[in-house]
């Protein structure tokens, strides 16, 4: 009889061993994809605030140089921004520069990313004119940045991190250059292509 209970103590015991074992695997499943998670919203959040820090550069840079405006609207309307495919970021950011538009590039990103500035024009050609999109006409132009990771910096993507924040920009003669209320984060054409992330 002693020899029964013994054998029957055993197979409790390595099921509570397998159970405990299940419930381990599952715990350490769960923490590793909480950890890939909480580096995927740093990284995504971190691409959104040099965004946004390009964005108020380029503020300020076509703040001062109206001269520029019709020159990079024209710019743009040859060469339209690129955010898809990732790899041929690389070729427009580079194209930029040998172009004569390198001072669009935002200098103050951190190793792995690359920021720069854009300038759209707005609809302010009316019947019977054609709408001319290399010359602004009203004093009002949509400025933009883009955003891209060109490095891995440890991200786990499977790819670049990219984002691109607009905003309008007004230059009144009463009152100087400024910005629309709604331009920042909350401006138009606001985008982040990260699988599930904004």
């Amino acid at each position: 009889m002693k020899t029964k209970h013994r054998g029957i103590a055993m197979i409790t015991v390595l099921g509570i061993v397998v159970f405990l074992t299940i419930i381990v695997a599952f715990a350490i499943t769960i923490s590793g994809r909480d950890q890939r998670e909480t580096g995927k919203l740093i990284h995504n959040l971190n691409i959104q605030q040099m965004t946004e820090a390009t964005l108020q550069r380029a503020r300020g840079y076509f703040a001062v140089r109206k001269d520029r405006w019709n020159p990079v609207l024209a710019y743009f309307v040859s060469n339209p921004v690129i955010l898809q495919p990732p790899s041929a970021i690389p070729a427009a950011i580079a194209k930029l520069t040998s172009d004569g538009f390198g001072d669009l590039i935002n200098p103050n990103t951190p190793q792995g990313y690359t920021c720069y500035m854009y300038a759209r024009d707005n609809i302010d050609e009316f019947p019977p004119l054609n709408n001319n999109p290399s010359v602004d006409n009203d004093v009002l132009i949509y400025i933009g940045a883009v955003c891209v990771q060109t490095g891995s910096g440890g991200s786990a993507q499977s790819s670049p991190l990219i984002a691109e924040l607009t905003a309008p920009l007004l230059d009144s003669s009463s009152s100087g250059y400024k910005s629309q209320a709604s331009g920042g984060t909350e401006g138009i054409n606001n985008i982040s292509q990260v699988s599930g992330y904004r």
